[in-house]
């Protein structure tokens, strides 16, 4: 049976398994380095690999780990996808984004959250306008999906860079983004955001397990 078509129980204990070990090693802070030497270990651990490993082969298995949990770990932190309830924390989603962007009085346009980047739409009244978003990393896809909206839009689009704890955007930074966003037609805002604990969690917890075992619903 190829890894394509592992038997759903089997696939949904996997997804829960790496994402703790994901959320239990703050996976997004590993360098590159340590996050191939992680997928090693995964191949090697009991509960992952040695799972895995009886529906093909150890190159196989590796793509998997990488293509599927990991490849969606950091959308499903946002909020977003259909992974979101395997991750352990994440952040409060995009309404704490338009809040940062516009201020009161501003909601997300229904179904308008997408992705590369992660943007969504804001309403308030009759006016509409595009807020994207995402690490300093990630500034140039941001201004220039920014730029795109700007031409074709009468409201100014807004990109919001967030942060969070032990992430920090050097003030000279910040100044170029500033002068970029501006010429762009753009507003731009920093928003340091806390990680939660995920109310979509799969997982279910109570006094007689650790606070991050999780229990299958079903």
């Amino acid at each position: 049976m190829a890894l394509q078509h592992l038997p759903a129980p089997i696939r949904e204990r996997l997804l829960i398994e790496i994402y703790q070990q994901a959320n239990d090693m703050d996976w997004e802070f590993l360098s590159n380095a340590e996050k191939t030497n992680q997928y090693r270990r995964w191949i090697e651990d009991p509960k992952v690999g040695g799972v895995l490993l009886a529906y093909g082969p150890e190159k196989d298995a590796r793509v998997w780990i990488k293509d599927v949990p990991m490849k969606e770990y950091a959308r499903a932190q946002e909020g977003i996808g259909s992974y979101v309830r395997y991750a352990v924390n994440r952040f409060q989603g995009p309404e704490e984004i338009v809040r940062a962007a516009c201020g009161s009085g501003w909601v997300i346009k229904p179904d308008s959250v997408g992705e590369k980047p992660n943007h969504c739409y804001a309403v308030a009244g009759e006016a509409t306008r595009y807020i994207c978003w995402g690490r300093a990393a990630n500034f140039r896809d941001l201004i220039w999906a920014a730029l795109n909206e700007a031409i074709d839009s009468t409201e100014r689009p807004a990109i919001v860079i967030t942060t969070r704890n032990g992430e920090t955007v050097s003030t000279a930074e910040r100044t170029r983004q500033d002068r970029l966003a501006l010429r762009c037609g753009a507003d731009l805002r920093y928003l340091h955001r806390e990680i939660v604990p995920n109310p979509d969690y799969l997982g279910v917890t109570d006094g007689s397990r650790s606070q991050l075992q999780p229990t299958l619903l079903d």
